[in-house]
């Protein structure tokens, strides 16, 4: 569809059926959530074992050629997303120590974050392997289809390009790519937006995106939208 063709109403009716889902399904599955989580395609995010927590007003966007995962081995490790973090379709995040994502960071479609082998090089019986704590700093952006490996450490702001893959620890401002990553630029800190920004404004960011959808689904009719789903045209 080029367009979406919901009536604002429809939208309205879906927000809240979504957010019983998360309530009542996502929500039990972790060991703590912030305040302000926003899940888009909620059908499609799994959280499996303990000790996951979440921040305050992190965003999942899923689909479902492209789900979002979250893992922790049998117990053994733990993953923590810091606030206002964006976690984009297709992230897998699997640990059997320790994964920590810091407050505004973005991870990119089909980011991976692993911190074990799961399996020892000559003995590939018994999982995890070899494992070491993945630290995330604060507003890091991982690109498309970035990798993370066991015992990585991403210092603050750092931005690491899409398909590169991340076997040792990068420093804070910096621009990475590769596989592996190395160092490729600096970055300036003197002119910074995060996205914390978006929680700070005067307006409530609930109002803000609430004020954004109804003027973009504006028009929009019942209608119009059964006939964009049964007889699409070329303009749907």
């Amino acid at each position: 569809m080029r367009k979406d063709h919901r009536p604002y109403l429809l939208h309205r009716i879906q927000k809240r059926l979504i957010g019983w889902f998360v309530t009542h399904f996502l929500k039990p599955q972790l060991d703590s959530c912030g305040e302000g989580l926003e899940i888009i395609g909620a059908r499609w995010v799994s959280f499996s074992g303990p000790k996951i927590q979440l921040g305050q007003s992190v965003h999942l966007m899923a689909l479902r050629d492209a789900p979002i995962r979250f893992g922790v081995f049998e117990g053994m490790g733990e993953i923590r997303i810091g606030d206002h973090a964006l976690i984009n379709p297709g992230v897998r995040i699997v640990s059997a120590e320790s994964i920590t994502i810091g407050n505004d960071s973005m991870l990119a479609m089909h980011c991976h974050l692993s911190d074990a082998d799961w399996h020892d090089v000559d003995h590939r019986i018994f999982a995890p392997g070899k494992t070491g704590p993945i630290k995330i700093g604060n507003n890091v952006w991982l690109g498309d289809g970035a990798r993370v490996l066991k015992g990585v450490t991403i210092g603050d702001n750092t931005i690491v390009g899409a398909g590169s893959v991340v076997t040792k620890s990068l420093p804070a401002d910096a621009i990475a790519a590769g596989n592996p990553a190395i160092v490729i630029g600096r970055l300036n800190a003197s002119d910074r937006t995060t996205r914390a920004a978006l929680f700070n404004m005067a307006q409530p960011y609930e109002d803000f995106a609430e004020a954004f959808m109804q003027s973009r689904l504006a028009g929009n009719s019942f209608v119009g939208w059964l006939k964009s789903l049964l007889w699409p045209g070329r303009r749907d």
